[in-house]
């Protein structure tokens, strides 16, 4: 009884919400129409021993299941969380240690029921030397005794009679009772797994043991990722399932399939168990096995992570082109990296190319290439293999009925030269001349499957990273003044519910309320918002895309002038992932130095305000040639990029003025006059590696949580403050 209320108070830090019993609509005079949607529900929620707890991003603790449940309802990832309340609040990943401390409960408690069970039939069947004779009924056959092996009695500790003899029903409990303790297996003398000879034995633990437990693993590799104790990471999705009930009913249905045929034909004698037991034992235990390892792996990780980083990293590069073919060196135009830093992007004028990204025990190996294409519309999985695509209609756009009077022809895109590209784990999108824009799928060997012909001039493009929003700056012209104005444009990207192949909607266009051409655009990682900055002004705004159907500006900065001829303006903005509340800005000006800004948007109120950011930190060491950035998932550090290829780490927790910062560089890559042709940089999702990409084609492999500083691998950086 002690062990038994151990457990159940143990079992007490597993009662978080479970289910959702009902979801009502707030009534709240005050509520509007741009009160989000989380915020107009509220629910009532049925508490339980969870198996599946999970942490959202405020923090609390509840069922995966629920959320599911949450969303479904709401047709959001953004739920208010059941506990705190708190909006926006979204699924982060699975916490592993309690799910493993709920399977681990489970088992003891079955063992527990095991060990009670055990001792009533030995208190009735006076193991091991009571009569069974009585067992039998008048006019049937008795049962056919059984001699144990001489090895059982010597490794259970029994002495054995000479004459010791055990009847059918007893030998299979001894056995179940072996069964149950050896984990999913009745184990022989020698060692090896045994079945039953019974047809329909078999046929019912294949149909009610191992089908259940296979459906619950293959439903748990669908499982979201692991949280980690320590920090957020993403790890590879690991389902656990019970053992404990697939124990439970097999052996329920063993000795209902005995009893039955001991009564009708008491001749048979026990000689194997199913052997299916035996894939599903196997299968289940390698999951345990590699869940604990991927743990461990990732403990260690992070501690490497909390010894090294900023100062200490392996640094690694690969070519994906080899200067010793050509006499002059191969340079591209722009480069790109995937959110999830498994794919990147190179492009010329004419050719663009996609490669992989590979690891072999989280160690990053030579990229190979994936598919490449021309700017004529071919692509294949090199160049000698090209083809066309299907749809020809992509390769010459006539849907474009926009087109002004004076250019009703339509511009050829045999011609097309490619300007920039943007990556999302999904699709490459590539802008270029004529003002056209193409899409090609990388779960399709980068097919072509959408291309879209502007009015006006593009300036740059940006797609999020769950490939939902394609944001284009465009520069118009009103019709009877001539003068410009800056435009952005939104193609909206749906999975047909039938094919589940991508659509694009209409584009949807909104005015910047300035003339200002619109210079860089930069979706969010969640895809809420949209921060851009102008050309000649050097402003930065924030749009909301909350309500995609109505965006609407929500911050805006000050101009800022600067006529020189070596200046670029604003040259890169990024939000922080996960907290909107901040952003950095860099610039090639005079005495403009890298800032980090509080934007306040979370802050104000009403429809028509609009929120004024405040400075938090200047970084004058860096200087003012800064072409790009690259903000932390763990928002604690940021990467940036200079004119002359050096790149530095700024590490600072909390981002605040008064604390005490760290700056190193890091690595030097090939330079860039201009802002577009620099290199790409991106930290993995967990924050451990910082991949740069130049443009000669070098991938960059900074790894902070290879090893401890004194490992010889691991060199150090230069601290500038």
């Amino acid at each position: 009884m002690l062990i038994e209320k151990l457990i159940n108070d143990i079992e007490q830090n597993l009662f978080l919400p479970k289910d959702l019993i009902s979801i009502q609509t707030n009534e709240n005079p005050i509520s509007n129409a741009d009160t989000p949607l989380e915020e107009q529900y509220s629910y009532k929620i049925k508490y339980d021993i969870v198996a599946d707890a999970s942490v959202l991003t405020c923090g609390c603790c509840i069922s995966n299941s629920l959320y599911f449940q949450i969303s479904n309802k709401l047709n959001s990832n953004l739920i208010k969380c059941p506990t705190c309340d708190s909006c926006n609040a979204k699924l982060i990943g699975a916490i592993n240690p309690l799910r493993n401390l709920y399977h681990q409960l489970e088992n003891y408690k079955s063992q527990l029921r095991s060990d009670s069970t055990d001792t009533q039939l030995m208190k009735t069947s006076s193991f091991p030397h009571t009569d069974h004779h009585s067992l039998d009924t008048e006019g049937s056959t008795p049962p056919l005794p059984i001699e144990y092996p001489s090895s059982y009695y010597s490794e259970k500790g029994y002495i054995p009679s000479e004459t010791t003899k055990k009847s059918l029903i007893s030998l299979f409990h001894s056995i179940a009772t072996e069964y149950n303790s050896d984990s999913l297996g009745f184990t022989n003398n020698n060692g090896g797994i045994t079945n039953v000879s019974k047809n329909d034995l078999q046929s019912d633990i294949n149909e009610k043991s191992y089908s259940q437990q296979e459906r619950k693993l293959q439903k748990g590799g669908n499982d979201l990722p692991v949280l980690d104790t320590v920090s957020v990471t993403k790890t590879v999705p690991i389902s656990q399932d019970n053992k404990s009930s697939t124990i439970s009913i097999t052996t329920k249905t063993v000795e209902q399939k005995l009893n039955k045929n001991n009564n009708g034909n008491n001749n048979h004698t026990i000689e194997k168990v199913s052997s299916n037991t035996t894939p599903l034992a196997n299968d289940t235990k390698s999951i345990q096995e590699k869940n604990l390892q991927s743990t461990t792996f990732d403990e260690q990780k992070e501690y490497y992570f909390a010894k090294c980083f900023p100062m200490y990293r392996k640094k690694s590069q690969y070519a994906t082109h080899s200067k010793f073919l050509k006499t002059k060196s191969k340079l591209f135009i722009n480069t790109a990296i995937s959110p999830d830093c498994t794919k990147f992007a190179l492009i010329t004028e004419h050719k663009w190319e996609v490669y992989a990204i590979e690891n072999e025990n989280n160690i990053t190996v030579s990229p190979t290439l994936l598919f490449c294409g021309k700017s004529n519309g071919q692509f294949g999985p090199n160049f000698d293999k090209l083809q066309y695509p299907d749809d020809k209609s992509l390769l010459l756009d006539t849907r474009n009925n926009d087109t002004p009077p004076s250019n009703t022809k339509k511009k050829n895109k045999g011609d097309w030269e490619q300007f920039c590209c943007k990556l999302s784990n999904h699709f490459l999108v590539i802008s270029g001349s004529h003002n056209i824009f193409r899409v090609f799928n990388l779960n399709k060997n980068g097919e072509l499957i959408y291309s879209h012909q502007s009015v006006f001039p593009i300036r740059c493009i940006d797609i999020d990273p769950s490939s939902k929003i394609i944001a284009c700056g465009i520069t118009g012209k009103e019709k009877h003044s001539g003068s410009e104005q800056a435009l952005i444009a939104f193609h909206r990207i749906e999975k047909n519910k039938v094919t589940l192949e991508p659509e694009f909607l209409s584009p949807m266009t909104i005015i910047l309320p300035y003339r200002d051409p619109v210079k860089t655009v930069q979706l969010s990682n969640d895809g809420l918002y949209l921060s851009c900055s102008t050309a000649l002004e050097s402003r930065f705004l924030i749009i909301s895309l909350k309500k995609i159907n109505e965006p609407r500006l929500i911050m805006k900065s000050l101009r800022s002038i600067d006529t020189s001829l070596e200046s670029e303006g604003i040259t890169d903005t990024k939000l922080f992932p996960g907290n909107p509340n901040l952003m950095c800005v860099t610039s090639t000006a005079f005495k403009s130095p890298p800032i980090i800004i509080n934007t306040k948007i979370e802050n104000i109120d009403g429809i028509r305000n609009v929120a004024q950011p405040t400075l938090l930190i200047r970084l004058n060491k860096l200087g003012s040639k800064i072409h790009k950035c690259e903000v932390s998932p763990r928002s604690d550090a940021i990467a940036f990029l200079d004119r002359n290829g050096s790149v530095y780490i700024m590490s600072a927790p909390t981002m605040l003025e008064d604390e005490k910062k760290r700056i190193v560089l890091v690595e030097m890559v090939s330079n860039a006059y201009k802002a577009h042709e620099s290199a790409s940089l991106k930290f993995s999702p967990d924050g451990h590696k910082l991949y740069i990409l130049d443009r000669k084609g070098i991938l960059y492999v900074e790894d902070f949580a290879y090893g401890s500083p004194d490992n010889r691998e691991i060199t150090k950086c230069k601290q500038l403050d």
